[in-house]
């Protein structure tokens, strides 16, 4: 089977990271792959791994990007597809308009996908997420908002297919570097013997960190021996809040009891050593890529029951879940955790069985007939 992704750019984001293991499992799987997007700094990384990339137009917002509907149509003619998957806002705006104008027996089958709950919110770019013959959603969360949202545009509901962690690389049965472990205790030896808890997140108001170094405090009040690691950079336009931050630790007392540590590339090692990992979002989102890591790398994750990564850790370890704003029920089951560690059921999500469950979902596809 041909299946060309499509998406606004090949970024480091979330969205893009999943669509390349996803191209990697497919063809591991004998599918051949072709991405169209904007480009981005993970083109090379595709295109090492053996799959096509072109590059096309896809990340303007603009009724006027329209105008290469015509263009992206007779790229994807050339292509020969046997499906198109879109993600996206407006990459799924271009490809119908794009997809609409060809013959009903030769198009390839029109597969689109919602990622985030902004999605879900109405528009003229946002409809055409829901345009595919199939729809598929990252959440159960998100699926109900584009239920809600689309009731009439919607041919059927959307299938759930969570996206999967690439389990060669967060491999839990790959035992952690001794030499890593030396490197960074002799680079923070005040690390040594503590529970290490971590919150993986951009520096920024929404995601948590206050919050995250309240409970440091409070655990430390309680007598807890525990440690915070914050990772994560501060956006564009975040630095001042990420030096409050740190004011705000020294303030708590915290000065010996937690890191800043920036952007990581060790996450692998960083989740297989941490008693917990944190997920405190202040707005629901409708999927966490970290949860989701930290989940596959056997760590027990503490997030908030209203988030859509709440399914995932629901699924995992459901003694994870906590009520929004209920600093003492983060406590309580800190503490749990901590005094009782717990083994993590991960079946079911790696990307090799979401993979499948895609797989099975183009294949039914490609087998009605074409409205």
């Amino acid at each position: 089977m041909r299946v060309v992704q499509i998406l606004p750019e090949l970024d480091g984001g979330e969205l893009a990271r999943g669509t390349l293991d996803l191209v990697q499992e497919l063809m591991r799987k004998g599918h051949e792959c072709i991405v169209v997007s904007s480009g981005g700094e993970l083109v090379p990384r595709l295109t090492m791994r053996g799959a096509q990339h072109h590059r096309f137009p896809l990340e303007q917002r603009s009724i006027w990007s329209l105008r290469r509907a015509g263009r992206l149509r007779r790229l994807l003619q050339g292509l020969e597809a046997d499906v198109l998957h879109v993600s996206g806002a407006v990459p799924a705006r271009l490809t119908w308009q794009a997809w609409r104008r060809m013959p009903v027996g030769k198009r390839p089958r029109l597969v689109t996908s919602a990622h985030n709950e902004s999605e879900s919110r109405g528009g003229f770019f946002n409809r055409a997420l829901v345009y595919g013959e199939r729809v598929t959603a990252i959440s159960e969360k998100l699926a109900r908002s584009l239920r809600k949202s689309f009731p009439k545009r919607l041919q059927r509901s959307p299938d759930v297919i969570w996206r999967g962690v690439n389990t060669r690389e967060f491999d839990r049965s790959a035992a952690v570097s001794g030499q890593w472990q030396l490197r960074l205790l002799n680079e923070y030896p005040q690390l040594e013997g503590k529970y290490w808890l971590l919150i993986p997140a951009a520096l920024a108001p929404v995601n948590g960190q206050r919050v995250f170094l309240q409970l440091l405090s409070a655990l430390a009040r309680e007598g807890a021996d525990v440690f915070g690691l914050v990772v994560g950079d501060p956006p564009p336009g975040q630095e001042k809040f990420a030096r409050n931050l740190e004011k705000l630790a020294l303030d708590l007392g915290l000065e010996e009891r937690v890191l800043f540590l920036g952007a990581r590339r060790d996450m692998r090692e960083l989740y297989a050593s941490s008693r917990i990992t944190y997920h405190l979002v202040e707005q629901p989102a409708s999927h966490s890529a970290r949860v989701s890591e930290a989940l596959a790398m056997g760590c027990p994750v503490i997030c908030y029951a209203d988030d859509g990564a709440a399914e995932t850790v629901k699924r995992c370890f459901p003694q994870g879940l906590v009520e929004r704003g209920d600093l003492a029920g983060l406590v309580r089951t800190s503490l749990d955790i901590l005094e009782n560690p717990a083994v993590l059921d991960y079946a079911g999500l790696s990307v090799d069985e979401t993979s499948t469950q895609l797989i099975q979902l183009y294949e039914d596809l490609c087998q009605t007939p074409a409205g």
